[in-house]
Parts: C-alpha cells; structure tokens; sequence
C-alpha cells in the first residue's frame, strides 16, 4: 500500500512503518524548526536531534491519541514537539529555582495553565480533559495546547467570545479539581 496524504494517519495508527517514514520525511523540517526555536542556546546539536527522534518515536507510540475531530495532524505534531523540547529546555536548564517552582505547581501554587506547561505531558493533560463535553475539549485543546488566539477559536467553532471565555473558566476548575485528585491535593 502506498502512503499519502489521505492515509498516513490511519496507517500510522495501524502501525505500518511507512507511515511513519512518510511523516519523517514529510515533517522533517518543520519539527527540527520548532525544536531549534526552542533549544539553539541552551543546549547542544546532539541534545537537539535527539530530541526530535524522541518526537517521532513518541508520535510512533502514541499514534492512536492523535484525534482528527478535534485537530489536523500536523497542527498535533506542532503541539507535541512543542511540548517535547520544552521538556528538553527544563531539563538542560534544571536549577534549584526549578525544582522549586515544580514543587510548587504539585502544591497548588500556580494557575492550571502553568501546570500543564510545567508538565508538558500530553497525554496526562489529554487524560484530564478526555471527560469534557466535546466542544470544551476542543476549546481547551486548541487554547492552550496549540496556542490559537480565543477570537480565532470562538470563529472556527461559531461561538460568541464570551462563551468561549466561560468554557475555558469551567474548563480550568474542572481539569484544577481533576489534578488535585491526583496529586492528592484539595
């Protein structure tokens, strides 16, 4: 079977290696640029590619998470290697400051959104969000995982701003509440 642009997602979720030398080659150059934005002057080029192969081996394994209902492929892959090379940042960067400002987010010391960032965590965050209806789900994940501005979302989805705004509200109570729970916070 040949891989294109109208399978590699679904091939990639079945396992087929070809999709994911498709999305190699394919993206390539747009993971190494987010990777490179984030860490040209803090670490080294080895640190560099490794972690974009971290990216694609982690795209490899969680390939089944990606959901095309709530976002394009490459809008996802943008949103994980992100994520990935700030993990790398925090690592090479990791100071007493650091730990300091990690023990406080498990205390309850920050907003919901730094934690998520602090923990870049993708599936723990898909995990916190997976119980919300729908169109919070999208909302949230296009808010605060892929970064898009509030009026850009409230126009894609036909909602007024303000009901944007009262999403995203309820939205960081309840995944605040949820990551209490597990934290074993209040």
């Amino acid at each position: 079977m040949k891989i294109n642009e109208d399978n590699f997602a679904v091939e990639l979720k079945k396992g087929n290696p070809k999709a994911l030398d498709y999305i190699y080659s394919k993206y390539i150059g747009l993971v190494y640029k987010i990777v490179i934005n984030v860490l040209r002057d803090v670490t080294s080029h080895e640190d560099i590619e490794e972690c974009v192969s971290d990216i694609f081996v982690g795209i490899w394994i969680n390939a089944s998470k990606y959901n095309s209902e709530i976002t394009t492929f490459d809008k996802w892959l943008v949103a994980v290697s992100k994520y990935k090379a700030i993990d790398y940042l925090r690592k090479a960067t990791k100071n007493p400051q650091i730990v300091e400002l990690e023990d406080s987010i498990t205390n309850g010391d920050t907003s919901t959104e730094d934690i998520i960032i602090q923990n870049n965590d993708l599936n723990t965050v898909y995990n916190l969000i997976s119980d919300m209806e729908e169109t919070d789900k999208k909302i949230f994940i296009r808010r605060y995982l892929l970064d898009q501005k509030i009026i850009d979302i409230a126009k894609d989805l036909q909602l007024r701003r303000s009901a944007v705004d009262n999403r995203l509200t309820r939205g960081r109570k309840s995944i605040k509440n949820k990551w209490n729970e597990i934290m074993g916070g209040n």
